[in-house]
């Protein structure tokens, strides 16, 4: 009886067939800011497990080694990931094209996303080539640069 009552209560609160339910988007920062402070920290970290430094005392390998540093490009990728929704929110979603390339943000980020927790450094740099790719064509097509 419970389940019974359960079910009417959740039926009885979602919309109608064919009818549309407004979902409250509320864009709080411009795109710059956005890109800045969500975007790009988040990419970053996938773009860092693919790289390397060279300074004074030679070749410094940035890849993950231990569990801690693949938990930050979980992190990473998950961010990502769920940040291209925000991209393709009414008050950001510029036309066909942009939606275009926040899908294929969104499809590489869950794939990054899904190499970290495997720990599969391959998947992961595969990625990384994919965002630069992706990135690049999405800041040349809106004259960003």
């Amino acid at each position: 009886m419970a389940l019974v009552a359960t079910a009417l209560a959740a039926a009885a609160g979602s919309p109608q067939q064919g009818e549309a339910r407004a979902v409250p988007f509320q864009a709080h920062v411009d795109m710059k800011t956005f890109m800045e402070h969500v975007l790009t920290p988040a990419a970053t970290i996938i773009w860092r497990a693919n790289g390397s430094i060279i300074d004074a005392t030679g070749e410094h390998d940035l890849s993950p080694k231990t569990n801690e540093d693949w938990e930050q490009v979980v992190s990473g990728a998950a961010t990502l990931a769920e940040a291209t929704n925000a991209l393709m929110i009414p008050q950001r979603a510029l036309d066909h094209d942009w939606i275009k390339y926040a899908q294929e943000l969104a499809t590489a980020a869950a794939k990054a996303y899904r190499g970290a927790e495997r720990h599969d450094l391959k998947a992961v740099s595969e990625v990384s080539d994919q965002l630069d790719e992706i990135c690049s064509a999405c800041h040349r097509h809106y004259g960003v640069e």
